[in-house]
């Protein structure tokens, strides 16, 4: 009777054919374990050429410092628009504030206070290249239109412009009078007589009630401060149009609204950047959060910060609070890389760690060699990671500091691994030669490794293809570091435990290797205290009948509730969250927001060349959409103040597009630009020709409108408003010219972060948790396995996200980076539980978990434990960046153990998988090595040598 071929399952063909791959791998390390463990000083030789080599790369390191090559996806509407700022107008500014607090700042002598600190501030000087600038030569300069009384009445009937203040007057907007008495004068004496005057900083300055006149200001009673701070709607030295009670906070008003009081007052001076000129690489910090800013005024702000700290006063009531342009980049700064000595003492503590985890307490089995070694391994990785991707052209960021912490807790998990892989070969092949032995640990701890390396790197690499150019180049210098450390664990460390094994064959001392022990000094055999307790836990707890029922429970339990907390995870990111507690900065900003919590962010609609006399009546009705939505406020543009300015003055409506001519359109706009009305308006164009008053303008290349968002709570207001205005000023139906507009706010640099980062962290999460299954499906072979190693890094995520919420924390980019990381690391618990667990052929399920966690779980809670000393020290910190990852790697550490420790065991305890079938059907002890004395031709023939 013929026989039945029995047909294969799925399960069956696919363990076949990985099996194949497996032993293919497994042969490849046999064969590397044994080169290296006879030629150790070669291979030492051979990595650190390797090391010196890569460091060639180093010529062309680059820092990245440019904060819009860092934070802001660069095919964003954001990044476009900045650039064609910058090549347009060109023009920035930097805001240097200080803010007085008092019983009453409208008292006389604060005012005298104000006028000392103004003239120092005016007389600070910097040199640089042989040239002195003052604040003067620095600031950002406005025409001076204060030689017309700005009551004069033009004679022109006032009526006409009854519709317009209306407007002018909603949302708190100046009601000025638009009369020009100027048209009463020649163009050509009025010309030269504008150009006899000077121009004049702008600032934001109480002590120009008074022109800034010193004699004035010493007889000002408070009365006279009262006075005219109810009444003054001009400013007095440079004739615009201001509103003096903006500038108090906690405001004291009487019964008929008028001021009587005030507890702040802020002064600002607005100093003057050309973007064009500044190179960001050179004026920029390390962590890429400086602004455009010119040298002489970066060293300008340095002796501002200087005086304004040194400032007080006799009254202690009085306090001073100031802030500079460079003052978040200075203060993120210092956050950031303070804690580099942190490092320090982390490698100090992280080398006692290793060592206590592998040695043992005689002269022989002292591993200070190791425990260096392993340390050094990561050095080596580190150097060779930036030297490989700077010769790949890929910059370094500011969140790359927090490298070395990472690779320090990575690097030292496989050396546990071998570790532990050591153990099990001196137990089962005790007679068998040192390149054998090795062969067969970094056989078995080989695969392994390559199971955690390969997938944490793939991780990484997923999270390479985010829009965030920081994000992408920290996931490509993290997964080439992670490669790197795999490398040199398979060599340069692999080489010097063989010399250390050799060291301890000859009997010399683990700390004088020179010296050697004439009387015979017994290793011991027996398990360890923390190996014993280990064991005792599982046999008697965790893989009890009780214990299984709690620990599954316990895990049911954690899920719903971490899945409860996600829904209410936030997405959200504050640039203040940067600054420490404590800082100057910071507490400027916590007064700033008490005293003025109604100013919001400012905001600019940009417009490219078109004919503004065809399109006007349409800018104007854009406006009218923009002023009636809700979240806008200050909307104070050229084109309603021309249009009020032509009708007061000319008779003429702007609206009706028949009314005015192209040509009269020009003659007008030219005429309003160099009008006591207008001039403050000049800064929101750009001509072809230079400005010039008396000619008449017909080539607008680019035109702006400033307004203000309203001060918002979160993302879920801000995002949805900077959306609409983008809609409405997109919508706007421009036929002419270039049609370019666009709205820009500098805040919407973190606003569209926030906007994509939500999208970003659950694609790259989805993206890498699937390319994670497919790596371990490859690599581990056994399906039901990958199935639970996949749960195991789900659950870990899910209760990583769930604690967050939970720890006060948000998604933003810090912790978008974090989660890339994490998940890679929280494969590595369960993988090398999963791994161990299939190559243990003897016993029942629950016999096979417990050898599993007996094995290897020393291996995998001593990688946990050194991963979060490593990153321990982050948790003293005051960056956010370093407190952020801390708090995510101890979830993700915690949740990860339990997980791979705890909960996966017990799951194979229950219908855990069958061991691998080896081809050549050789017996295996329970950790999966060869047994009985059953030598390969290969190893005989080294034993044999």
């Amino acid at each position: 009777m013929p026989s039945i071929k029995k047909i294969k399952s799925p399960q069956q063909i696919w363990e076949n054919i990985s099996s194949v791959f497996v032993e293919f791998v497994e042969r490849i390390f046999f064969t590397l374990g044994i080169f290296v463990a006879k030629h150790p000083w070669r291979t030492i030789v051979a990595t650190w050429a390797f090391v010196l080599l890569s460091c060639g790369g180093l010529l062309r390191f680059h820092i990245e410092k440019n904060p819009m090559k860092l934070w802001v996806p660069p095919d964003s509407d954001f990044f476009y628009d900045t650039n064609w700022y910058i090549n347009k107008f060109g023009t920035n500014f930097r805001l240097q504030k200080l803010i007085i607090t008092a019983e009453n700042v409208l008292d006389s002598n604060v005012i005298k206070l104000i006028y000392n600190i103004s003239n120092h501030v005016s007389s600070l000087k910097v040199e640089h290249q042989n040239e002195v600038y003052t604040l003067n030569e620095l600031c950002f300069k406005v025409p001076v239109v204060n030689f017309a009384s700005t009551n004069w009445k033009s004679r022109s009937d006032e009526s006409m412009l009854v519709n317009n203040s209306k407007q002018l007057q909603k949302r708190g907007v100046v009601d000025e009078d638009l009369s020009d008495p100027s048209l009463w004068i020649d163009d050509d004496f009025y010309c030269s007589f504008l150009e006899s005057f000077p121009l004049m900083c702008l600032q934001y300055n109480i002590i120009d009630m008074w022109k800034r006149n010193a004699t004035l200001i010493n007889n000002a009673t408070n009365d006279d401060i009262i006075t005219k701070i109810n009444n003054l709607r001009v400013n007095p030295s440079t004739g615009h149009p201001v509103d003096f009670k903006q500038f108090l906070g906690g405001i004291v008003r009487d019964e008929a609204g008028n001021v009587v009081s005030a507890k702040s007052i802020l002064l600002t001076w607005y100093m003057y950047v050309n973007m064009t000129q500044v190179d960001l690489n050179e004026v920029g910090n390390l962590v890429g959060t400086e602004d455009w800013v010119s040298i002489p005024l970066a060293l300008w702000e340095l002796e501002y910060l200087k005086y304004v700290k040194s400032l007080s006063f006799n009254d202690s009531n009085i306090k001073f609070y100031y802030e500079a342009g460079r003052s978040f980049a200075d203060t993120s700064g210092e956050s950031m890389f303070q804690d580099m000595d942190k490092l320090f003492i982390g490698i100090v503590m992280m080398f006692f760690y290793v060592v206590m985890a592998v040695s043992r307490f005689n002269w022989l089995e002292i591993r200070l060699t190791l425990g260096s070694i392993g340390l050094l391994n990561v050095g080596m990785a580190y150097i060779t990671t930036i030297g490989w991707c700077s010769l790949m052209g890929i910059p370094f960021g500011p969140v790359h500091s927090s490298l070395p912490f990472l690779l320090m807790g990575l690097g030292v998990d496989d050396m546990f691994v071998m570790n532990a892989c050591w153990k099990i070969v001196l137990t089962a092949d005790a007679q068998k030669n040192v390149p054998v032995k090795v062969g067969h640990m970094l056989k078995h701890a080989g695969v392994s490794i390559v199971i955690t390396s390969f997938t944490d790197i793939v991780a990484l690499l997923i999270g390479a293809i985010t829009i965030l150019p920081s994000l992408k180049s920290f996931c490509i210098y993290a997964a080439v570091g992670v490669f790197f450390i795999f490398c040199f664990s398979v060599t340069f460390y692999v080489a010097v435990f063989t010399l250390d094994i050799r060291r301890v064959e000859q009997k010399r001392n683990g700390i004088l290797f020179c010296y050697k022990h004439k009387t015979e000094i017994s290793l011991p055999t027996e398990k360890t205290f923390f190996q014993r307790f280990l064991e005792s836990i599982y046999r008697n707890v965790v893989l009890t009948t009780p214990g299984k029922t709690i620990i599954l429970l316990f895990t049911l339990g954690m899920t719903c509730f971490s899945v409860v907390s996600i829904l209410k995870l936030e997405q959200r990111f504050d640039p203040k969250w940067f600054i420490p507690d404590g800082t100057y900065y910071k507490d400027f900003l916590n007064v700033h927001e008490y005293y003025y919590p109604d100013e919001g962010q400012p905001a600019t609609v940009f417009l490219g060349d078109m004919d503004y006399s065809v399109e006007f009546v349409k800018l104007y009705d854009m406006i009218q959409v923009l002023r009636n939505e809700s979240y806008v406020t200050d909307v104070n543009t050229w084109v309603e103040t021309f249009h009020g300015y032509v009708y007061k003055n000319y008779d003429r409506d702007l609206k009706n597009s028949t009314a005015v001519s192209s040509t009269q359109f020009n003659k007008y706009l030219s005429r309003f630009l160099f009008s006591p009305v207008g001039g403050r308006f000049q800064i929101n164009f750009k001509f072809k020709d230079p400005l010039t008053c008396g000619h008449v303008f017909n080539n607008i290349t680019a035109s702006s409108l400033a307004f203000r968002f309203i001060r918002f709570e979160g993302p879920e207001e801000y995002i949805p408003a900077m959306n609409r205005v983008k809609e409405i000023v997109k919508s706007t139906n421009i036929t002419t010219g270039s049609g370019y507009r666009s709205v820009w706010a500098k805040v919407f640099a973190n606003w569209v972060t926030d906007e994509i980062i939500g999208v970003e962290v659950e694609r790259n999460i989805e993206l890498a948790l699937f390319c994670v299954m497919i790596c371990t499906v490859i690599l581990i072979t056994n399906l039901q396995m990958c199935l639970w190693i996949f749960v195991c890094v789900m659950l870990t995520i899910v209760n990583v996200l769930g604690w967050m919420q939970r720890w006060g924390m948000t998604v933003d980019i810090v912790c978008c980076i974090g989660l890339e990381l994490a998940i890679g690391l929280c494969v590595d618990y369960a993988a090398h539980v999963g791994h161990t667990f299939l190559t243990i052929s003897q016993g029942s399920r629950n016999e096979r978990a417990f050898k599993t966690v007996t094995s290897i779980g020393t291996a995998v809670l001593l990688g946990g434990g050194s991963t979060l000393l490593s990153l321990s020290l982050l948790s003293m910190s005051k960056a956010y960046t370093f407190q952020s990852f801390f708090k995510i790697f101890v979830l993700v550490i915690i949740f990860g153990l339990s997980n791979g420790l705890l909960f996966l065991p017990v799951v194979l305890s229950l219908i855990g998988p069958a061991a691998y079938r080896p081809h050549d059907k050789k017996d295996r002890s329970p950790e999966g090595v060869e047994l009985n004395g059953k030598f390969t031709d290969k190893e005989k023939q080294i034993d044999e040598e």
